[in-house]
């Protein structure tokens, strides 16, 4: 089992940065949490909303797969004039005119007939394998629709990190320049009475600019970012939406992995599922050469007359009906079936190649996620004791310098240094963040993600 954990000197700098925005806090209204941004998306993203239909659709394919196996009735109804009869040539012996041909015409100038059909398939072993074919269609079906949903809470807390830390950063450059404006004044103060340079009141102009810039920039990213997400999420652009910043409770949270060498990825089950479907067509192939038996069942009247009085009282109508079995066999298709199911063999060995190429990738993408995690919490307690520093460094350099025994100049290489520091640590954050998504994608329990 993988936890992350920060370093035991993290909560100390997170209690800091929540001293620069607490103010920010109250004014959030319901930030949203990871879960609840997860729970939107799967219910209102359109592309988990067409995966559904897919399903629903796969299951109408199921049951017209099934009505080929049951009984198939219809009924026809014909009406012929027969403009002229047809002439037929009989010997004259039938009419005792030896040596001679008559011409004559059978039948009647109008026919009609009105009849039910009806076929039932007895044995047909290629509809049989159909029937498995629909069934394995929907199991293929369920899991591109968990393989959707995997790929989009992956893309949801991708883009719910990056925003956090890119709201957390805006806010660490809000609090710096409250701090830069502080003490604008008080050095503008000291000007006026002599005990300061005006050297000094340009270059906290310099950086006051400077953060106002970076903020303006953390802002259009953060919109940007909030954005996405709500597109991920499938809510509406125009629809508000507040994040929580971090602090030393949600920060300090772990993910952890029930258990990292779990094999449940749905790109390997859908390969497989999708072989056992190359599987059945090939048997449904082979059943081609197997005969079929159906049997037939017709009853009719049939109307013939000289005089169109089809519903007179003495029309004459005959019935007929006949009962009746069909044995197909087959015998030479010009080697199309023999054709077929080379092909499906082909595609069955590709579909285990295709197995054994994804078990390796599934494993050197969890390799590479776990030397990336620990990198990254290494770098991530290293940017932690950094900042520390630096935020020591600044606050005695900042009460020197109002105490007159260092220069601007050291103010602003500490002040730049501590900036340089809460960047650096946000990166890292993210990063530690972004690669447990990806160790957790390659167990297969992404949708596990709170």
């Amino acid at each position: 089992m993988i936890r992350y954990k920060h370093p035991s000197g993290l909560k100390s700098l997170l209690s800091m940065i929540a001293v620069f925005i607490g103010s920010s806090l109250f004014s959030q209204e319901a930030p949203l949490t990871l879960q609840q941004c997860i729970e939107y998306g799967l219910s209102h993203n359109p592309t988990i909303q067409k995966t559904s239909l897919e399903a629903e659709k796969n299951e109408f394919k199921r049951k017209e797969t099934l009505s080929s196996y049951l009984p198939q009735v219809s009924g026809n109804v014909e009406v012929v004039n027969n403009l002229k009869l047809q002439t037929q040539i009989l010997p004259g012996e039938f009419f005792g005119q030896p040596g001679t041909s008559i011409p004559v015409q059978f039948g009647t100038r109008y026919n009609a007939t009105a009849a039910l059909n009806a076929t039932q398939t007895i044995f047909d072993q290629s509809q049989i394998y159909s029937m498995q074919i629909t069934k394995q269609n929907t199991k293929v079906t369920e899991l591109n629709t968990q393989k959707t949903k995997d790929q989009l809470v992956y893309d949801i807390a991708t883009a719910y990190y990056s925003a956090q830390v890119t709201l957390t950063q805006k806010t660490l450059v809000e609090a710096n320049l409250s701090k830069i404006d502080t003490l604008l004044k008080l050095t503008r103060i000291q000007f006026d009475n002599g005990f300061a340079k005006k050297l000094d009141v340009d270059r906290l102009l310099v950086n006051q600019t400077n953060l106002q810039t970076e903020l303006a920039t953390s802002e259009m990213n953060y919109q940007q970012q909030l954005m996405l997400l709500k597109y991920y999420m499938g809510m509406p652009l125009e629809n508000p939406v507040t994040l929580p910043v971090i602090t030393p409770e949600n920060a300090a949270s772990s993910t952890s992995l029930v258990n990292s060498e779990t094999m449940n990825m749905v790109d390997i089950h859908l390969v497989q599922a999708q072989r056992e479907l190359y599987g059945l067509n090939l048997k449904q192939i082979k059943a081609g050469y197997i005969p079929t038996l159906s049997a037939n069942f017709r009853f009719a009247y049939q109307f013939q007359q000289n005089d169109f009085r089809v519903f007179s009282p003495d029309a004459n109508w005959f019935p007929s009906s006949y009962v009746g079995l069909s044995l197909s066999i087959p015998i030479f298709d010009g080697l199309s079936k023999y054709s077929r199911s080379s092909q499906m063999k082909i595609q069955i060995k590709q579909s285990e190649l295709d197995e054994q190429y994804l078990t390796e990738n599934v494993k050197m993408m969890r390799a590479n996620a776990k030397n990336k995690l620990n990198i990254n919490l290494a770098s991530l307690e290293s940017q932690q004791r950094n900042i520390d520093l630096a935020n020591e460094v600044y606050e005695t350099t900042r009460a020197q310098y109002m105490g007159g025994i260092v220069s601007m100049t050291d103010l602003v290489n500490a002040e730049n240094a501590l900036k340089e520091a809460q960047t650096n640590f946000l990166s890292a954050l993210v990063q530690v963040k972004l690669t447990e998504l990806d160790l957790i994608k390659t167990t297969g329990n992404i949708q596990t993600l709170n």
